[in-house]
């Protein structure tokens, strides 16, 4: 991969999630994410003898949807059914937002260290 298809993808990668959270994004869309995210993060991880630099890719998470875990209760049901829907529905729906969270903070990290990675490829 080149630097120029690295920074691309890591610029990709800020626009999906940019995409997903102004649209609010489903499950398949989020996994495709996630996929993606770590694709990047394991080629960045491969390829960056910088330390400073390799330190701070460790930092961006990966996104499992499956792991997270949504409390339900009495609670969600009524409230799923007040909002019109099954509780599945709405823990569905609150595993997404919880998701997309987590795309923000991936996304923010990717743009905060884009210059680092930038000035890696340029060697």
């Amino acid at each position: 991969m080149t630097k120029s298809s690295i920074i691309r993808q890591v610029v990709d990668l800020q626009a999906q999630a940019e995409r997903l959270i102004r649209t609010g994004g489903n499950i398949p869309e989020i996994e495709a994410f996630s996929q993606y995210n770590d694709e990047i993060k394991t080629y960045l991880l491969d390829h960056i003898n910088d330390e400073f630099v390799f330190n701070y890719i460790k930092t961006i998470p990966s996104l499992d949807i499956n792991a997270i875990e949504i409390k339900s209760g009495i609670i969600t049901v009524i409230l799923g059914l007040f909002a019109g829907g099954t509780s599945a529905a709405y823990n569905e729906r609150q595993k997404i937002e919880r998701a997309l969270e987590q795309i923000k903070e991936i996304s923010n990290k990717y743009s905060s260290y884009e210059m680092m990675i930038r000035n890696c490829f340029d060697n």
